[in-house]
């Protein structure tokens, strides 16, 4: 949209997990490659057919092609399903942390992440800003990083 203004506060980290139930006796995935096998569901509205992760240390990228068992739109849909055992997935940090730390899910090749998610603040333009507006803006800028922060995978 133009004639907006757009003020990014925050990056929401995603990340690979599953359902220990669908590991069975395997050990934790390291690597993409390891990931390739899985079975996959996928959020459709990032990925459908194919994966990119990057390593958090490096930036080395690897791709993979999935065939999804599963493809929706929903994050929770996609929660759910993981829980269920029925395949990998990527989803948003936020919405998992509960689940990894419940034991849940378990988190899939820990050094690799998908692209992140920008969070933005967009307000239409105005030469005289309210004040309650300013002030909301100045929270914002300084909570939603924090709130991101706070919600990290044990």
């Amino acid at each position: 949209m133009s004639g907006l203004v757009a003020i990014r506060l925050a990056e929401v980290p995603r990340i690979v997990v599953a359902s220990p139930d669908l590991l069975g006796d395997r050990p934790l995935p390291r690597h993409p490659d390891e990931l390739a096998e899985l079975p996959w569901l996928a959020l459709r509205t990032f990925y459908r057919d194919e994966v990119e992760l990057t390593h958090a240390g490096t930036g080395e990228t690897a791709r993979f092609p999935i065939r999804p068992r599963l493809s929706t739109d929903g994050l929770q849909a996609i929660r759910n399903a993981a829980i269920l055992g029925l395949g990998a997935a990527i989803g948003s940090q936020w919405a998992l942390v509960d689940d990894l730390a419940a034991r849940r899910l378990v988190q899939l090749a820990p050094d690799w992440r998908a692209a992140t998610l920008p969070v933005s603040l967009v307000y239409p333009p105005s030469r005289h800003q309210p004040a309650r507006l300013r002030r909301f803006i100045e929270v914002m800028r300084v909570a939603v990083p924090i709130a991101f922060r706070a919600v990290q995978a044990p």
